[in-house]
């Protein structure tokens, strides 16, 4: 059921056929938004649309590669036409690696989770300030990690790209924050999605299961995360009741930051 929060008003979210992406669509379509999802995967968007139909929102798909300049560049001129404005953007498409010591990460695997996770962070960026600072304003949240304030060995690429992330966000946030494009960043600790399946394919079930407990084990308050915590986070982050938050990094991570 549609609350109105965000009514009439765009929201592009990047990575929404699945996980995090997918959860935050489906909420901000709960407010009354006009959702644009971004996803190479055209099956994983329709999903997204199904659970959508259920709100009587509006929901847009456009299949983009988001590390791919052109890709993106297409995508977005699509995506002006829709509404003619977007007042939210969610960046949030991301990849993770093998679990791998620094010196051993091949230069192909460096540089597929430098595209996704950064450059593709960029490009989505540089592309949504200019339609804001063409319509005066808009709000930007990009997912960081837990990682993006911590280490964890055997992920050098997806560390460093996330450090990354949280440097994109503070910086271009000074930089136009006297143009009222507020740009924060949401830090999600272990979050059960596609992303963390993946990291533990090669394990069985029973592997999986225990890893799962060991990870959330990891955070002080003894469990993992929801995709929807991480979703309310970035409506808080979008909406006017942060309207003097920019260049923030919030942390959804059950204390993890705080250890």
């Amino acid at each position: 059921m549609m609350t109105g929060r965000f009514e009439e008003m765009t929201v592009l979210i990047t990575g929404a056929g699945s996980g995090i992406g997918q959860e935050t669509s489906l909420a901000f379509a709960e407010t009354g938004a006009v959702v644009i999802g971004v996803d190479r995967s055209e099956d994983g968007l329709g999903a997204t649309a199904a659970l959508i139909a259920s709100t009587g929102a509006r929901f847009e798909a456009l299949v983009a590669d988001v590390g791919d300049e052109g890709s993106v560049a297409v995508a977005f001129e699509q995506a002006a036409t829709i509404t003619g404005r977007i007042d939210c953007a969610f960046n949030n498409a991301g990849i993770t690696q093998s679990s791998t010591l620094a010196a051993d990460i091949g230069h192909e695997e460096w540089e597929r989770v430098m595209r996704i996770n950064v450059t593709g962070v960029w490009l989505c960026m540089r592309a949504e300030i200019g339609l804001m600072l063409r319509q005066g304003g808009g709000s930007i949240v990009n997912t960081a990690s837990f990682l993006s304030l911590h280490s964890m060995a055997m992920q050098t690429a997806y560390v460093a790209s996330k450090h990354a992330v949280l440097g994109l966000t503070r910086n271009a946030a000074i930089e136009y924050a006297a143009s009222d494009i507020r740009i924060n960043a949401v830090a999600p600790g272990g979050i059960p999605t596609g992303m963390m399946a993946q990291s533990l394919a090669d394990v069985d079930e029973a592997g999986r299961e225990a890893a799962r407990k060991a990870i959330g084990d990891m955070h002080p308050m003894k469990r993992l995360g929801t995709p929807r915590e991480i979703a309310q986070a970035v409506l808080f982050l979008s909406s006017a009741d942060a309207a003097f938050v920019t260049g923030a990094c919030l942390s959804v991570d059950g204390g993890w930051a705080a250890l």
